[in-house]
């Protein structure tokens, strides 16, 4: 078997989106996480696609839901391609080893983790859980 055709498939999507709500978070996390040192004169620190990582990486490792939640709502907010918030496809790779069984495109649940992931985090803050990058980072401290 050679590498290509053990890779796994890349999915039907090509574009993903936060719903509207989630978008509003997101730039709620962008304004509350500032990383000075590392910012280019005058350029945020960061973006929604570094968002929308960030989001899928809390949700993956808090372990929410990969099926969308009744309320979700339309995915018609900030919208991405795959290959911006996914470029090398680690997202998509991990979501497969952690869920072999799946059976939806991964990037439809990639695009559920996003949202729900900057909403939770977008909670926590406000409910004082999460003070810093710290906390949200490890939630232990």
């Amino acid at each position: 078997m050679t590498a290509e055709s053990s890779a796994p498939a890349r999915g039907g999507r090509v574009n993903i989106a936060f719903t509207k709500d989630a978008t509003d978070a997101a730039r709620r996390l962008i304004e509350r996480f500032t990383f000075t040192a590392a910012s280019k004169q005058g350029e945020p620190d960061l973006d929604l696609v570094d968002a929308a990582r960030i989001g899928t990486a809390f949700a993956l490792r808090e372990g929410l839901p990969l099926t969308r939640p009744d309320d979700f709502g339309p995915a018609n907010g900030s919208n991405f391609g795959v290959g911006s918030v996914d470029p090398g496809g680690e997202l998509r790779d991990l979501l497969q080893a952690l869920h072999p069984d799946m059976d939806e495109d991964p990037y439809r649940i990639v695009e559920t983790l996003m949202s729900v992931g900057v909403l939770a985090i977008d909670e926590r803050l406000a409910n004082s859980e999460i003070h810093s990058l710290r906390t949200l980072i490890f939630p232990e401290i």
